[in-house]
């Protein structure tokens, strides 16, 4: 058997824009990353699309962040965390998909980047009480959520 889940933690010292530190494990594979975000638009864009059931395929749950391309606010020149859910199999099974990496500031460096891509198996009600749990997190209620997924 493996355990799979995603926990997520909030830190901010502002009002609206704070770092979502990831910490994802599937069997024996585990990472952690982390990106700043919005508060208010996590809670608009990610938290919504969560929530929805059945999850449609235009609007898919997504999370992401990290630097920005210049002059084009859409597109990420460098990903530090990506959260991912879709629909998995006809059976209403959904598959979380997460890619984490380490920043680069200096692009000589990027070689040195690390990066890692987890993903597991998980059902609509543990993505709703992640959703719930998630919400209390960003809203400094509670200090983690946690994402079950299935066990194999």
């Amino acid at each position: 058997m493996s355990a799979a889940e995603l926990q997520a933690v909030y830190w901010t010292d502002e009002e609206y824009t704070g770092q979502i530190r990831i910490t994802v494990k599937s069997g024996q594979f585990s990472a952690e990353g982390a990106a700043w975000f919005d508060r208010i638009h996590v809670k608009e864009t990610f938290l919504v699309a969560l929530r929805k059931f059945p999850l449609p395929a235009n609007d898919l749950p997504i999370l992401e962040g990290g630097f920005w391309r210049s002059g084009n606010p859409k597109s990420l020149d460098q990903c530090h965390l990506r959260i991912s859910i879709k629909p998995y199999d006809s059976r209403g099974t959904l598959l979380v998909h997460v890619d984490v990496s380490s920043e680069v500031w200096k692009t000589p460096d990027v070689d040195l980047q690390n990066s890692a891509t987890v993903r597991f198996r998980a059902e609509y009600p543990a993505v709703e009480a992640f959703a719930q749990e998630f919400e209390q997190v960003l809203d400094g209620k509670r200090d983690v959520a946690i994402l079950k997924g299935i066990v194999e």
